[in-house]
């Protein structure tokens, strides 16, 4: 027999040490994975209803998910993007918070994770209506934003008022001119107090909900939604949609100004109101409603055209998130595993076709529920404009130039002719 070298020995003894010691670094590693990982998560409050929602939300996600510990924060929404502002600053930002338009000046510098491998690697897009998300792809090829739910809006009217007065109840065929007809027909005057109007300009007095009247006549406020390096106000469609609704205001008197709603106490809910646009985040507090029987429609239509507004729910993750496959688990559950339970609670529409298409009509649900809250794909437009500018250009000139229109019943074209000037040469800045 050969005798073995003892240098042979020796590097037999290392290999093993060295053995040991890389498993005992693996299972340290594994160790490691197992732990609790918790994620913070901040988002706005949206009333009781639909923050009791979130938090049960937040609840079964991490019953479901014993490594992985969900801390959420609500608070009002200014108060929101503050608190996610001074985050992103620090060495440690919180990992996940939902998606609205100011955060977009976050995406521009770099702080949102792209999460298209994700989506590549875990989700099967045919299983959603892949077109609608194609506004949160801000670069035009990846997604920075994890959809969960669709948001739009309607137009809701008191039934019992509509019944007593014996007007014909809005229906998917109803255009502008209709709503009008009806408004006038449902307002109540006692001398020259008028104690009951017959619709709310509400929602409308904002860009977001009168664009969609620009966009039935086929015009247009920007030619991109994303970075548009200008905006197109003072055109004969927006003019005739504003003009249109602040008539109901000051011509008409058909709906209420600002001082005629604080002497109605109120608006909607008060039942002294037959018609008003608002939005699906209004149904936590419509269902609420005893004292009247309410109802839905789809948006009227300016001559033969419909158009709707949406917007979409959804959630970001933090470019520099210190677990980014856990809160990938967070959003991946809520497009995927959640979708059902959402389409249960029915106030935000799912974004999952098959849990949206096989969604109940809940219990509290008016007949036009149905129809208003999904039929809606076919003539939908995003109601969102993507700029970092935005929410300055809106703050400063939008916001005041609805003000002009609809609090000081001043000139349509020139409020509109003095914002475009204004809102342009900021966004060329």
């Amino acid at each position: 027999m050969r005798k073995v070298p003892k240098v042979l020995y020796v590097l037999l003894a290392i290999s093993l040490l060295f053995a040991v010691l890389v498993g005992c670094t693996n299972n340290s590693s594994k160790t490691t994975s197992d732990e609790k990982v918790t994620l913070e998560f901040i988002r706005w409050s949206n009333g009781p209803v639909l923050d009791a929602e979130e938090e049960d939300k937040v609840k079964r996600f991490n019953e479901s998910h014993p490594n992985i510990e969900v801390k959420m924060t609500l608070l009002p929404w200014d108060e929101t993007f503050k608190k996610i502002e001074l985050s992103l600053a620090t060495d440690n930002p919180v990992d996940i918070f939902y998606w609205d338009t100011p955060a977009y000046a976050w995406y521009k510098k770099g702080l949102f994770k792209n999460l298209q491998p994700y989506f590549d690697r875990d989700l099967d897009m045919s299983e959603y209506e892949g077109a609608l998300f194609e506004p949160l792809k801000f670069d035009k090829e990846n997604m920075y934003i994890a959809p969960e739910n669709f948001q739009t809006i309607a137009l809701y009217y008191n039934k019992t008022m509509f019944e007593k007065a014996g007007v014909a109840v809005p229906d998917g065929n109803w255009t502008w001119d209709d709503v009008r007809a009806a408004a006038q027909k449902l307002t109540v005057k006692e001398g020259d107090k008028t104690t009951q109007f017959g619709y709310d300009v509400a929602a409308l007095n904002t860009w977001w909900a009168w664009q969609a009247l620009t966009a039935e006549q086929g015009g247009q406020l920007v030619s991109s939604i994303n970075d548009p390096d200008s905006i197109t106000l003072n055109t004969p469609e927006t003019t005739n949609a504003l003009q249109f609704l602040q008539d109901l205001i000051y011509k008409d008197g058909v709906a209420p100004d600002a001082a005629k709603m604080n002497a109605l106490g109120g608006g909607f809910m008060t039942g002294k109101i037959g018609m008003y646009v608002g939005g699906d985040w209004d149904l936590g507090s419509l269902r609420e409603i005893t004292d009247f029987e309410w109802d839905m429609a789809p948006l009227p239509k300016w001559g033969d055209t419909r158009v709707t507004p949406y917007f979409i729910g959804g959630y970001v993750m933090t470019e520099n998130s210190k677990h980014p496959e856990e809160a990938w688990e967070f959003l991946k559950w809520t497009m995927t595993d959640n979708q059902t339970t959402l389409a249960e609670q029915q106030s935000w529409i799912p974004v999952h076709n098959s849990s949206r298409e096989a969604a109940k009509v809940p219990d509290w649900a008016p007949s036009g529920y149905q129809i208003t809250r999904f039929d809606w794909t076919n003539y939908g437009i995003i109601g969102d404009i993507y700029h970092t500018k935005w929410r300055e250009a809106h703050d400063k000139f939008i916001s005041p130039m609805q003000d002009k229109i609809f609090t000081s019943g001043g000139s349509v074209p020139d409020a509109l002719e003095e914002a475009e000037k204004q809102i342009n040469a900021l966004l060329k800045e």
